[in-house]
């Protein structure tokens, strides 16, 4: 495993289950009830579904090198779009491929086209 101390740093300062040394135990899991699985010694390739699931997601890189690794099943998270505000010219992050107009801009043209709607619907009325 090569990336074993940057886990064991990983377990130390996010994991929850981990107590350290309680009980006559060291590096304590209360999750596994006896010692932390990635702070043994002896054990090449350890796994925890805790921990896996729920403190390696916080390094993304770390996430991936590990699963892998393991050959584990790797998400790939692609990136949000960049893309020119077609009113302010202003760059911004897309949530969609449609979407053409910063959050400023998007509710002051929604305001615009109910202004525009309003004054049509009143013109038709008169």
């Amino acid at each position: 495993m090569h990336n074993k101390n940057k886990i064991k740093q990983l377990v130390k300062n996010n994991c929850a289950s981990y107590l350290g040394d309680k009980y006559g135990i060291s590096n304590y899991c209360c999750w596994k009830d006896g010692s932390c699985v990635f702070l043994k010694q002896d054990d090449q390739q350890p796994s925890c579904r805790y921990f896996e699931n729920g403190v390696l997601p916080i390094d993304e890189k770390l996430e991936r090198e590990y699963k892998m690794e393991r050959h584990m099943e790797v998400e790939f998270k692609a990136a949000k779009p960049k893309v020119n505000c077609k009113k302010c010219g202003g760059t911004f992050s897309a949530n969609s491929n449609r979407q053409a107009y910063c959050e400023k801009c998007k509710k002051k043209n929604r305001n615009e086209k109910s202004k525009l709607w309003m004054r049509q619907n009143r013109q038709k009325q008169a």
